[in-house]
């Protein structure tokens, strides 16, 4: 019997190196994702541009799983949703997530480019906000070029024209509008449509991208000047986040900052270029102030918005419009 033992035991002894140093692949980590629009509208296309992009770089890594938009979680209850855990991440507006923490729409308030309000440390301060209202923030997907206009039924001819115009918003412009004199109506952009036809309001802001498609005899005229800019959150819920080994966050937090913006806002110029000249081929026209009244339109719309945000924080507010104005 001792004769047959050792070798076995030998064999055992031999083997167990060969265990011990294996190596252990970690599990490629999924987070379930919906974002503020479908999948098959213009601008969910370029959400699913960044979803393959970032999945394709952390392949074995780092999956988001999207889910879709609305159709899964409302629009506005997206962030909330991401809070208690609900899902594991949301691509949404900055506004939507105001109710959480009131200064988030703030982002959209900027003249700058995305380069310059990335270098004031930017990122790092509303990282901190976020968390502190049980949030993470890994960070957004500008779009600098774009502009948000006013589409309207009807043109008008100067500012005054405004009063008392029932104008559809989602909240971060709420103020701009009101201190227009006319009254911000806030609903969710499924529901633009039949507002408009059913007369409950008189125009809507948002960006120009497949909007003369989708409002077609519906919008008659839009302001020129835009105003603001256009960017879109990436939120995730702490716990669900703590799944991501570290090391793989700081992959996913370098792509949505870093590495990807650059191609995430050349993906809108196609569809920017289009939305402007289809409106002009269906006859919507442009309605442009005089030189003066331009410049106090450009003026009312941010200092309305600054002055709105900064009534809310006092602590956070003045630095943020540091961060996001020249």
């Amino acid at each position: 019997m001792k004769k047959i033992c050792v070798p076995v035991c030998a064999a055992l002894v031999l083997s167990m190196p060969v265990l011990t140093t294996a190596p252990a692949f970690a599990a490629e980590v999924k987070l379930k994702m919906v974002s503020m629009l479908p999948k098959k509208t213009p601008i969910g296309k370029t959400f699913g541009g960044f979803v393959d992009r970032i999945n394709a770089k952390l392949a074995g890594e780092f999956k988001i799983d999207w889910r879709g938009g609305p159709e899964v979680v409302p629009q506005f209850k997206q962030p909330n949703a991401v809070r208690l855990g609900s899902v594991d991440m949301t691509l949404t507006s900055p506004s939507y997530a105001n109710g959480i923490l009131n200064v988030s729409g703030a982002a959209n308030y900027s003249n700058k480019q995305y380069a310059e309000i990335k270098s004031t440390g930017y990122h790092a301060y509303m990282t901190k906000l976020h968390a502190a209202k049980g949030l993470v923030y890994v960070g957004e997907l500008p779009v600098s070029q774009l502009r948000f206009h006013i589409f309207l039924k009807k043109p008008i001819k100067t500012l005054s024209d405004f009063k008392n115009m029932k104008i559809r918003v989602f909240p971060a412009i709420a103020p701009a509008i009101k201190a227009l004199g006319a009254n911000p109506i806030v609903l969710p952009m499924p529901a633009i449509y039949t507002a408009m036809e059913r007369g409950v309001v008189a125009g809507f802001v948002t960006g120009v991208s497949g909007v003369a498609k989708r409002f077609k005899g519906l919008i008659g005229a839009y302001v020129d000047p835009g105003f603001y800019r256009a960017t879109f959150h990436v939120l995730a819920n702490p716990k669900s986040w703590a799944k991501v080994p570290a090391a793989t966050q700081a992959k996913v937090i370098n792509f949505v900052r870093n590495a990807d913006p650059v191609a995430y806002e050349a993906s809108w110029n196609a569809n920017l270029k289009a939305g402007y000249a289809t409106l002009k081929a269906d006859g919507v026209k442009t309605v442009r102030f005089s030189s003066a009244e331009e410049a106090k339109f450009k003026k009312t719309v941010f200092d309305a918005a600054w002055a709105a945000v900064n009534k809310k924080s006092a602590e956070h507010g003045p630095t943020l419009q540091k961060m996001l104005m020249k």
